[in-house]
């Protein structure tokens, strides 16, 4: 076939399909044909490699009537639009118009979707497209479709059956709109969802029965909402579910939301105003590995605050406003790795509160107002990393941890208004290699770093990090 200067192109579906005749005809867009088009919206349908124009051809083709566009560039990608806005021909030579005229599924503003193309994508694109309406059994004919993004429009209500037909959808995407409204049975027809954006909208509650029959959902992303009240187990029976973000919401009290749920792992519940944990809101969550409950009102953790969560092994609960905790809090998280409890108003360690955290690599206790703090008795033989800075603590004069087979590593005691330290507390800590001593009143010896065994990092004042970097060539001195 020898195609013409006028780069027209007559294609017989038959030759190219196998399957009965009719013709069609693409036409390379110029400057005549911009002035008829008037589409308002830009549609995508895939983008992928191909080595000849024929074979973009092809893929066009087999989407039926979806594709009323395709690009074959110069680099041999081959993109496939159902619509394109008149500005996106401006200057491209390698953009043409297939001859076939679509019909439009129209939604209240004129942005559209066309019904063909929903059955044959199986990743379907809709993002920035100004949509405020999805018509129920709109996509009653995408049983193909895995993906679907529907983020940044102005969607204000998901009705019941929007996603009708969607019955190998894994990945839905509502963020960035203004949805402030879930009907109950919304996601009921969507048995293979797996991830589920919901964040960056402005949802005030939750439906106990809005997550029924999603057996296979792993993630849901509910963060940057206005989620006031959640109804008791909203989450449950979801074998699944490993992690939910209800992170940056309005929440003032933690219920138990939570049951049943095999595979859960993650939970954030940050940025709120939760002042209140219920006793039994962690009671059926034996495999969550990580909480995140900072930035929130709580006062105090008592000794059930966690019962349940026996195998969480990263806490933050840093930035509250927490004065007491129960000495027996502990048991019930034997096998925390890193707790955070930076950012309270603690005041006072009580003497055995850590006894039972026989795992623990890593302690956060800085910015606690804490004037005394004794950790000698404490079974934390596993401790890598301890941050006290920037606490009240005037002197250092007894083993903050048992020295003996401790694991320590990392020291940061700076800011604490420290007047002495005895260094020998210090020398005694055999792994220990890096130590913040910066910020405090201290006069340091030029002996004061003889007879560390694994020294090599240590923040200090100026002063002292000029003077110290000549005499421990071996120690990095650096200036805090």
């Amino acid at each position: 076939m020898k195609f013409s200067k006028a780069k027209i192109f007559q294609i017989f579906s038959i030759f190219l399909l196998e399957c009965v005749a009719s013709e069609e005809w693409f036409t390379r867009i110029n400057k005549d044909v911009e002035n008829n088009l008037n589409y308002d919206k830009t549609v995508s349908i895939d983008s992928f490699s191909k080595k000849s124009k024929l074979s973009c051809l092809q893929i066009c083709l087999s989407f039926e009537s979806s594709c009323q566009f395709f690009q074959f560039s110069i680099n041999k990608r081959c993109t496939i639009y159902s619509a394109l806005k008149k500005e996106c021909f401006h200057g491209e030579n390698d953009i043409y118009l297939r001859r076939k005229k679509l019909p439009r599924i129209h939604f209240v503003n004129g942005s559209f979707v066309e019904r063909s193309q929903l059955l044959n994508s199986v990743s379907f694109n809709l993002s920035r497209n100004e949509i405020n309406l999805i018509a129920p059994f709109v996509f009653a004919n995408s049983n193909r479709t895995t993906t679907l993004d529907l983020s940044f429009n102005n969607l204000t209500l998901i009705y019941s059956k929007s996603f009708y037909g969607m019955i190998n959808l894994k990945t839905l995407n509502l963020s960035c709109n203004q949805i402030s409204q879930l009907e109950s049975d919304v996601f009921k027809e969507l048995p293979s969802l797996a991830i589920l954006h919901l964040g960056y909208n402005s949802l005030r509650y939750l439906n106990g029965n809005i997550f029924d029959n999603l057996q296979l959902l792993k993630d849901i992303n509910l963060e940057f909402n206005q989620i006031e009240s959640i109804e008791k187990y909203t989450f449950k029976n979801l074998n699944k579910l490993e992690r939910i973000y209800l992170n940056n919401n309005n929440l003032k009290s933690l219920e138990p939301y939570f049951q049943n749920l095999e595979s859960f792992i993650y939970l954030d519940i940050s940025f709120n105003q939760i002042w209140f944990v219920h006793n039994d809101t962690f009671k059926s969550l034996n495999k969550v590995k990580i909480l995140k409950i900072y930035m929130n009102q709580i006062t105090e953790i008592n000794s059930e605050m966690f019962r349940g969560a026996s195998g969480l092994e990263r806490l933050f609960i840093n930035s509250n406003k927490i004065q007491k905790i129960d000495e027996n809090f502990t048991q019930n998280v034997a096998n925390l790795i890193h707790l955070d409890i930076s950012k309270n108003n603690l005041s006072l360690i009580a003497p055995d509160i850590f006894n039972n955290l026989a795992r623990l690599e890593n302690l956060k206790l800085d910015f606690c107002n804490i004037k005394e703090i004794n950790l000698r008795a404490q079974n934390l033989s596993s401790l890598i990393e301890l941050q006290i800075y920037t606490n009240p603590l005037g002197n250092l004069t007894y083993p903050l941890i048992t020295s003996q087979n401790s694991s320590l590593e990392t020291l940061a005691i700076s800011y604490c208004q420290l007047n002495y330290i005895d260094l020998n507390v210090l020398r005694n800590f055999t792994y220990l290699k890096k130590l913040n001593i910066a910020g405090n009143f201290l006069t340091l010896s030029n002996d004061t770093f003889n007879g560390f065994k694994s020294l090599t990092t240590v923040y200090a004042k100026k002063d002292d990090v000029q003077r110290f970097t000549f005499l421990y060539p071996n120690i990095t001195f650096i200036i805090s």
